[in-house]
């Protein structure tokens, strides 16, 4: 009896490994695609990036907090007047918080925002020496920074490969049934543990731009899809 159960649970994990290995193959060919048709965030004359919000560890961290549930044209119109004002954590913390509110308005929820900058500023200043904490654990402690936020200051600050899932990034891996799940969090450690080291510093970057211009929330294009013979959720082949 204790064989047979030895060979079931040595089975069972020999399926979840070939399982994962396939997986992976697959994704490396939608890396593959997704790469010779996406450039990265610094090669294209995004809005976001033209306009310097990610050009410093502080407007990074601002601009991301600021980010969630807002399209970019919508952070750049808060930002940009923003960071004329203030540079670093101490100013951004003096800043008056009706001021603060009416230049972040363009944003969503701008009143929970400007006091969850605030306390963030507080937290980094007293208990972090004006210094924004390097590890994905400590980032979670700040005020306002969800899994999506310290993966990006992960990645595009600390120099850690990792994938930040976003909604159109949990759009595109449900589509292509990487992943199976509503949670941005699940998601985040499925395709984490399955993307192969060297696409991890820029999946994060090929996947939002097609989940954006391609892979829409409505009406996706299909038809202009790179990747569409490699998607089960692609309608014009189910057509």
């Amino acid at each position: 009896m204790a064989n047979n159960q030895t060979k079931s649970k040595h089975s069972e994990r020999s399926t979840a490994t070939s399982e994962q290995l396939a997986a992976q193959r697959r994704l490396e060919i939608i890396y593959g695609v997704l790469q010779r048709t996406y450039p990265t965030f610094d090669q294209t004359d995004d809005p976001w990036m033209t306009n310097g919000l990610s050009s410093t560890p502080f407007r990074c961290l601002v601009s991301v907090c600021l980010s969630t549930m807002t399209i970019t044209p919508r952070v750049v119109k808060a930002c940009v007047p923003l960071f004329d004002k203030v540079s670093s954590f101490e100013e951004l913390l003096a800043l008056d918080d009706e001021e603060l509110r009416a230049i972040i308005k363009p944003v969503a929820h701008y009143n929970r925002k400007t006091t969850n900058l605030k306390i963030m500023c507080r937290q980094i200043l007293e208990t972090y020496h004006g210094k924004i904490p390097e590890t994905h654990e400590e980032l979670m402690k700040l005020q306002g920074v969800g899994r999506k936020v310290a993966d990006i200051m992960m990645n595009f600050i600390f120099n850690e490969d990792t994938i930040a899932v976003d909604t159109h990034v949990l759009r595109v891996l449900n589509r292509l049934e990487v992943v199976n799940t509503e949670s941005a969090e699940r998601a985040s450690d499925l395709i984490n543990t399955l993307t192969p080291k060297a696409y991890k510093r820029h999946a994060h970057e090929w996947l939002i731009q097609h989940g954006m211009k391609t892979c829409h929330a409505r009406n996706p294009l299909c038809s202009q899809c790179c990747i569409a013979s490699l998607c089960p959720s692609n309608t014009v082949l189910a057509s």
